[in-house]
């Protein structure tokens, strides 16, 4: 795996919460591949998260790590104490000249233009790991949002895109396909353990991820009634923490669930790749909402279920769940809570079939490493400086 050809510094600058995602991926990458890193995160509204971090990678091994206190206040007021720290951070602490920039989300990606426009940065990548046409209910906030968008895209050196349907977008403005990449979403696959093996937990399903009303749990908690009435043996795992926990929980007491829906809490990232191999059906039952950022977005979780060997019921939202439908990988459903009783059924009662599922999800994760995907990212974009 070849290094970044990068002599000066590299950086990424992200929001995040407590679930593994594309910008820990990309920091694992970046500190074994290049000489010198630094991480700048910022914690998002939506986490328990009380500090953003800065972290100085050397040769691959940790130099120093900084946490900076931030505000808990509303979300853009937020926004503007990250960006605002971040300047701070990288001119007045590190105060060099940076060579790649890579910012996760717009405002991340704006700084970068920013400094670049300083001349204190030669390359800026803004990363886009997701999008929605109604991302804030301020319409002023949400046209600032949409216009820092076409910024970005406009004024960075190159636009890399979760999804194709992101990146249509983008190709609508005109910008050249050189500079308009696709780099989907991967798994650490070398963090999982024991898929080969068949799970002894197959009637338990699963969730797991951030726990918020558009990830659409609720409806396989309503579906647990129905489900249960035929397989009394099947429990519902839900795995993370998030604003929509409590909700669940008492949705769970009320419907008298406690013995068949379990909360586990919150798993470190290594933990949880080993345990979701042990369980039976991964359920993605995102909500229908066309403003859903999942739409756009190409999910961690469910690339990440099928590296595990798991079977997937997914709603009919992101791209991905035509992939899962026509493999087979799972199946691919409405938001309805009878579809998802039958889909479960089908999973539990049809041997052949759900073996069939694990075989397909197991071959089409094995293409999806992070570290391949970013090495043929970076080099896609040092071939084109070359040209």
């Amino acid at each position: 795996m070849a290094s970044i050809k990068c002599n000066s510094l590299v950086v990424e600058v992200t929001h995040l919460t407590e679930i593994y995602g594309p910008a820990q991926a990309l920091e694992n990458y970046l500190k074994q591949n290049s000489s010198e890193f630094l991480i700048i995160a910022h914690p998002l509204s939506t986490s328990s998260l009380n500090y953003s971090t800065c972290k100085t990678y050397v040769n691959g091994g940790l130099r120093r790590t900084t946490h900076y206190r931030t505000l808990k206040s509303p979300e853009v007021i937020s926004y503007i104490q990250h960006f605002l720290l971040t300047l701070y951070i990288l001119l007045f602490k590190v105060k060099r000249k940076i060579g790649i920039y890579i910012g996760i989300d717009n405002l991340n990606a704006f700084t970068g233009v920013l400094l670049k426009t300083l001349g204190l940065v030669d390359k800026v990548i803004f990363y886009v790991i997701d999008y929605t046409p109604i991302r804030f209910k301020n319409k002023i906030i949400n046209s600032l949002y949409h216009i820092l968008n076409v910024i970005c895209v406009k004024h960075t050196n190159y636009v890399w895109n979760v999804s194709k349907r992101i990146a249509s977008l983008w190709k609508m403005l005109g910008i050249d396909n050189r500079k308009n990449i696709v780099v989907p979403i991967g798994v650490e696959l070398k963090k999982v353990r024991n898929v080969l093996k068949s799970s002894s937990r197959k009637n338990v399903l699963v969730y797991a991820g951030h726990i918020t009303k558009s990830k659409g749990i609720q409806l396989a908690i309503e579906a647990m009634e129905e489900v249960i009435r035929y397989f009394p043996d099947v429990t519902l795992e839900i795995i993370g923490t998030g604003p929509f926990e409590r909700e669940l929980k008492e949705m769970v007491k009320r419907k008298n669930l406690e013995k068949w829906v379990k909360f586990l809490g919150r798993m470190k990232h290594d933990e949880l790749m080993r345990y979701l191999p042990t369980c039976g059906i991964a359920l993605a039952t995102y909500e229908p909402d066309p403003n859903n950022i999942t739409y756009y977005a190409d999910p961690t979780k469910p690339k990440e279920y099928l590296a595990c060997g798991l079977p997937v019921i997914i709603t009919k939202v992101p791209w991905i769940a035509k992939e899962i439908e026509k493999a087979p990988m799972g199946i691919a459903i409405n938001y309805d809570k009878y579809e998802l009783v039958s889909a479960v059924t089908k999973l539990l009662s049809d041997e052949s079939f759900y073996e069939k599922c694990r075989e397909s999800a197991m071959e089409f994760a094995s293409k999806l490493d992070w570290n391949k995907i970013f090495g043929k990212a970076f080099t896609k974009i040092q071939r084109e400086d070359y040209e």
